[in-house]
């Protein structure tokens, strides 16, 4: 998993750092175009992988040194008496807090990204949300941009969230099904909105993203990395 230079490096902190988030994400979320769906899900990430780090973790690192002395009594130990294996008991878990499914501090840092890049959020924002790091004030060689997946009218859109920092706008090619990259559109304000028919109607198909900057009329800087989605009737 790549370093995200706003989280922190100790255990404790991370639980800390994850209990904020949660709580600040509440709030912020209705001030960007976020769905209630998706900050219930990232902050029920956040709690769960706060109780393992905050709590469980530390419970079984105490717990640990039992184990060691059980295995000396059970190999080396003295007497007549059967010897009991210690048991471990999990700490319970708070209110609103359930075991998620694998990846959750992955998903997180999946919606930071999101957060970033929606044209509602502000730096205050992101230093309520803990997710402003040393990586936020180096220049940025290219654009950033997120591709999600809409119910359009009559078949799927793909909706473009991008950051174009200090350039003008930013410059967006596409292909279909593995075909040529064709020009798309130029964009100055996020998002973008792909709304084209599919090349058959009823069938699926793999459509591909890339993006550059645009500056006085002409698309500049390095393309970005290739973007997937499949857009289906």
């Amino acid at each position: 998993m790549k370093r995200q230079f706003y989280y922190p490096g100790r255990n404790s902190a991370q639980a800390e750092w994850l209990v904020n988030y949660a709580n600040k994400l509440a709030l912020i979320a209705p001030s960007l175009s976020i769905s209630q769906t998706d900050t219930t899900a990232s902050g029920d990430d956040a709690r769960w992988c706060a109780y393992v780090l905050g709590v469980w973790i530390p419970a079984m690192r105490a717990f640990s040194p039992s184990t060691t002395d059980a295995m000396d009594e059970v190999l080396t130990g003295t007497g007549d008496t059967v010897v009991t294996l210690p048991t471990f008991t999990a700490p319970s878990l708070p209110n609103g807090t359930a075991p998620r499914k694998p990846g959750a501090l992955t998903r997180i840092f999946t919606m930071v990204a999101k957060i970033k890049l929606d044209p509602a959020y502000t730096e205050m924002m992101g230093q309520d949300l803990g997710i402003v790091g040393s990586e936020d004030t180096v220049e940025h060689p290219l654009p950033k941009f997120t591709a999600e997946v809409l119910q359009g009218m009559g078949s799927q859109v793909v909706k473009l969230v991008f950051f174009k920092f200090t350039h003008a706008g930013i410059y967006i090619e596409s292909r279909r099904n593995g075909g040529a990259w064709e020009f798309l559109g130029i964009d100055t304000d996020s998002p973008y909105m792909d709304e084209r028919a599919l090349l058959a109607p009823g069938t699926p198909e793999l459509r591909e993203y890339r993006m550059r900057f645009w500056d006085k009329g002409t698309p500049n800087g390095d393309w970005t990395d290739v973007a997937k989605v499949t857009v289906s009737p």
